[in-house]
């Protein structure tokens, strides 16, 4: 007999705006798509998913927006040239302390860095990605997100119409 199904999406919508700083951003996920089981699990104050030990398959977008106060409503005004960025998934290494400004600080071949998502532009071009990850003790993933050293005007959520059903990040995890 197979083991009971583990799986899990977790969604960024934009209850509010929030700008992107220089370097790696933190995805904070808001809200929960589908979820069964225990093997994982989201903290929606931080962001960070717990995977309890096993082998998944992890899979997301991440995405980011230009805006000004002044753009037309309900209208994201793309820009060209864009700037360009991507997503990263890593574990959370209590012995690494990051400053997520230092965008170089911990590179991506770093060994806690599980895998980089596509490149993406601040047009709303998501970065997606696509793994597996094995672990056999108790982990902790985040997922984040940069667009260089200086986003001018862009954000990870925009909250505009009075409305936060705008996805701006989604990681899916399926355990094996």
């Amino acid at each position: 007999m197979s083991p009971p199904a583990d799986y899990a999406v977790f969604t960024e919508l934009s209850p509010d705006s929030k700008p992107a700083k220089a370097g790696w951003n933190r995805r904070v996920f808001t809200d929960t798509d589908v979820h069964k089981g225990s093997a994982i699990q989201c903290d929606f104050t931080t962001g960070i998913v717990t995977l309890a030990p096993g082998a998944y398959h992890v899979s997301g977008l991440s995405a980011v927006a230009y805006f000004t106060k002044d753009d037309p409503p309900e209208t994201v005004v793309p820009r060209s040239p864009a700037s360009a960025g991507y997503c990263r998934l890593r574990r959370v290494d209590p012995d690494v302390v990051v400053d997520p400004a230092n965008m170089r600080e911990l590179p991506n071949n770093h060994p806690s860095v599980i895998c980089i998502g596509s490149p993406g532009t601040a047009n709303l071009v998501p970065s997606v990605f696509e793994t597996f990850y094995e672990t056999d003790k108790p982990a902790q993933l985040l997922l984040e997100h940069q667009s260089g050293s200086t986003p001018e005007q862009i954000y990870l959520r925009v909250f505009v119409g009075n409305s936060k059903w705008h996805l701006f990040a989604r990681i899916a995890i399926r355990r094996l």
